[in-house]
């Protein structure tokens, strides 16, 4: 990342304390580990953070207002998000302006709006609306009936089916389906199943973004939700019907289940699994590989399969270490008793 900006200039956009020369000319940002001379870096409140600041090349370094320098620094109160801003500042994100690109198909009565942008090999069928600034790179499909909200992305070989909507500023990363049919059948008495139809549609709030390969089922009737500011990472599956709350975050390889109720601001790790007609309360933290069968109560953190409470599944953790121990307990106790046996027999 290459820029060129005085420390003092930098420190006016971050509101920042300078520490040491703020004529110092920064030429980049960098990690610590891949920084060099002229490279500003972000040291996050790890445990490892002196000992790797300690080895890092980094001219100047940015930093919490408690955190011992021995270069150069500018100090603010979170240096993760001083260094988005920083990032979003001398590296703001371009996207290509095609307009219409020649090689995409639209129908004849899609709406388009200003500045829109659509890459080559896009298609997008009837009665879709296209609102301001929104960018759709090549391989895009884009079914019937959908509104793409205003500066909207939606990358290379995203499938959007029909009646999707999009609200202001969704980002969807390649290879993402939206609107797929949900996993609904009607096992019939010869063994059989029978499809259940799904006719709902999708709807995505304003803020939302949603990784690469994610899946989110259309409903069965009515609307599938994510709601705004939620992100979803890559292979994250989300069943029909459910509602994925506000500001909740899903790690990769989680899977929501039909009919799903997931509150707001919950924290959802990866490969955890979430079983249908479920609620999860807000604020709740599942762990990574949980197993949700029953629903969440709001703020509660649940570890293991079947999920339990943290405090339940650490005891129970504690115990399963402690089984080696119990068990050559058990064994001696045991040769105790059929020493006292034999003894008493013996009389």
């Amino acid at each position: 990342m290459v820029m060129r900006a005085t420390l003092a200039e930098l420190a006016q956009l971050l509101e920042a304390e300078i520490v040491g020369d703020g004529q110092m000319t920064i030429c980049g940002l960098a990690s610590l580990e891949e920084a060099k001379a002229g490279d500003l870096a972000f040291v996050a409140g790890d445990r490892n953070a002196r000992g790797r600041l300690a080895a890092s090349h980094a001219s100047a370094v940015l930093v919490a207002p408690d955190m011992p320098v021995d270069r150069p620094a500018l100090r603010v109160p979170d240096p993760y998000l001083g260094f988005i801003c920083l990032v979003e500042e001398y590296f703001p994100q371009q996207h290509p302006a095609w307009g219409i690109d020649a090689l995409a198909v639209l129908a004849p009565d899609v709406v388009v709006g200003q500045r829109v942008s659509v890459g080559p090999c896009v298609v997008i069928g009837r009665g879709t609306r296209l609102e301001d600034d929104v960018v759709i790179y090549p391989g895009t499909y884009i079914g019937p009936g959908c509104h793409i909200g205003p500066e909207c992305v939606l990358y290379a070989n995203v499938s959007l089916y029909s009646q999707v909507t999009l609200g202001r500023g969704v980002v969807i990363h390649s290879g993402a389906v939206i609107g797929a049919d949900g996993f609904g059948y009607r096992r019939l008495d010869g063994g059989d199943y029978r499809k259940i139809p799904q006719i709902g549609g999708v709807l995505i709030g304003d803020g939302v973004e949603i990784g690469a390969n994610t899946c989110i089922d259309r409903a069965t009737l009515g609307n599938t939700v994510v709601e705004v500011g939620a992100k979803l990472d890559n292979l994250v599956q989300i069943g029909h019907n459910s509602t994925v709350g506000a500001y909740t975050v899903v790690a990769g390889q989680a899977g929501v289940s039909g009919s799903v109720r997931v509150g707001t601001g919950v924290r959802m790790g990866g490969q955890a699994g979430i079983a249908d007609h479920v609620t999860v309360g807000d604020g709740a933290a599942i762990a990574g590989q949980a197993g949700v069968a029953a629903d969440v109560e709001p703020d509660t953190t649940v570890f293991g399969s079947p999920a339990v409470p943290s405090t339940l599944a650490k005891r129970a953790h504690l115990y399963g270490l402690k089984l080696g121990e119990l068990f050559q307990s058990v064994k001696r106790l045991q040769r105790r008793l059929e020493a006292l046996e034999s003894r008493s027999e013996g009389k």
